[in-house]
């Protein structure tokens, strides 16, 4: 028997059901493969499935952002993709800064201050791994960076996000603070 969904525009009409796909029509549709990404997501929303991006994906595009942003140095708009409790942990910071940065607007100050101080912001995802059934999202990141008066930051970061909802709850930052503390040193007195 075949499911169909009714038009919320004409309820109760039955010449405007159409046909609803479930998994099951996808995946004959597909030969057996599973239709995945934004493309299969689109697919999905126009065939009156109402199914949104699952939290992995969704996770996953929220950290491409989160480093688009940081690339245009839209620190504000950056800002929106954080929890009001959010967190930023670095197990490793360099002298000078702190292991932890707690709360959406004291990362947002910070964050100005940081990126003031950097004339271009360029990075390369090398690794995104979301984790299966989890609010977690692991990224390998190249960061090439010049500050301001052309010292040139470059270092090998792996990231840890943790999502709750749609916003970004912690991020744990690893880096080599040696080559960090070029970025500290530069930022203005306190």
């Amino acid at each position: 028997m075949r499911s169909v969904v009714p038009d919320p525009d004409t309820a109760g009409d039955q010449s405007t059901y159409r046909p609803k796909a479930t998994r099951r029509t996808v995946l004959a549709a597909t030969g057996g493969s599973a239709i995945t990404g934004l493309a299969g997501a689109a697919w999905l929303a126009t065939s009156g499935q109402d199914e949104r991006l699952n939290p992995s994906e969704h996770n996953v595009q929220a950290v491409r952002r989160f480093f688009e942003l940081m690339h245009r140095k839209d620190i504000e708009a950056w800002g929106e993709l954080w929890h009001e409790q959010g967190r930023i942990i670095v197990p490793y910071p360099p002298d000078g800064f702190p292991t932890s940065i707690d709360g959406r607007a004291t990362i947002l100050a910070g964050f100005r201050t940081l990126f003031r101080n950097f004339e271009s912001f360029n990075y390369e995802l090398t690794g995104i791994y979301p984790a299966t059934n989890s609010n977690a999202v692991a990224v390998e990141y190249r960061v090439r960076a010049t500050i301001t008066g052309g010292t040139e930051y470059t270092n090998d970061n792996i990231a840890v996000f943790l999502f709750e909802g749609d916003l970004i709850r912690a991020y744990h930052d690893y880096f080599d603070p040696r080559r960090f503390q070029t970025v500290v040193d530069a930022l203005p007195p306190a």
